[in-house]
């Protein structure tokens, strides 16, 4: 994963639980590294991994809980980082915003080349009329970082 995965999640942890159980939570993933995560670096996915269930450890929450925390937080760390015009443009309603996420991770893309993004679509129960999030990635278990962003 990039970066700005790793470093939205250092800052979830930072502004939350402060700087030293940060440190504690990278000793425990056995994550060797001074100063922040690069943004525009690719970093192995096993890293993230490993940081995310040190943080369950440590802080001891689980680890669902931390990476639907973990969606807040990247969605407040998108806006800060200079996409939040880029993110008011993707529409004005949640069904328009999800179904446009493809295309700002398509434009994404330019800029981190080799990203690779999940993908989403909507869909419509006909009976009720509620909106169905359909929500696709190769890596596993990181649903919950979608119900963090959506929240």
């Amino acid at each position: 994963m990039y970066g700005f995965v790793n470093h939205a999640l250092e800052l979830l942890v930072i502004r939350n639980f402060g700087d030293k159980i940060w440190e504690q939570i990278k000793k425990e993933a056995e994550v060797e590294m001074e100063g922040a995560f690069l943004v525009r670096l690719i970093y192995d996915d096993e890293i993230t991994y490993n940081l995310v269930e040190a943080a369950e450890r440590v802080l001891k929450i689980p680890a669902n809980a931390i990476l639907e925390m973990f969606g807040g937080m990247f969605f407040d760390f998108c806006q800060e980082s200079g996409y939040e015009s880029i993110l008011q443009v993707l529409g004005a309603s949640p069904r328009d915003f999800l179904q446009n996420l493809d295309a700002l991770h398509d434009h994404l893309a330019t800029i981190y080349p080799g990203m690779r993004a999940p993908s989403f679509r909507c869909t419509e129960d006909p009976q009720t009329g509620t909106l169905i999030l359909h929500y696709y990635s190769e890596r596993e278990g990181l649903e919950p970082i979608v119900i963090g962003i959506v929240k």
